[in-house]
């Protein structure tokens, strides 16, 4: 029974300083919204007025290493496509703080969801 239990304890600790050596997680970040004030919430359309049209679009993007967006792609759509185009076309002229590897900054996708209710 004792070798059994020092084994374990073995396996354990094996597996502790596998878990040590390996890379820190802290090194990898993905982009997101820079804070800094510049990027806005899209207007509401015009064009969803009447209807009074609701919803969540979320929109990828690819950011690139200085923070700016090279690509947008629609990955839930809200149900209208007015909203959906409205934040497409806000994300695209958003800036981004940029994803990092290795502590460098890289190109890296993100997701940004956003909600839009009809004003009163």
């Amino acid at each position: 029974m004792n070798r059994t239990h020092v084994l374990f304890a073995g396996l354990a600790f094996a597996a502790l300083a596998t878990l040590s050596a390996s890379p820190a997680l802290a090194d990898e970040t993905k982009p997101h919204v820079d804070a800094s004030g510049n990027n806005m919430q899209p207007a509401y359309p015009a064009t969803a007025l009447p209807t009074k049209e609701s919803g969540a679009t979320v929109i990828n993007a690819l950011v690139n290493a200085d923070g700016t967006v090279k690509t947008v792609t629609l990955r839930q759509s809200s149900g209208y496509a007015d909203l959906d185009t409205a934040a497409a076309n806000a994300v695209n002229g958003w800036k981004f703080v940029p994803g990092t590897k290795n502590g460098q900054p890289v190109d890296a996708w993100t997701s940004i969801q956003i909600v839009f209710t009809p004003p009163n």
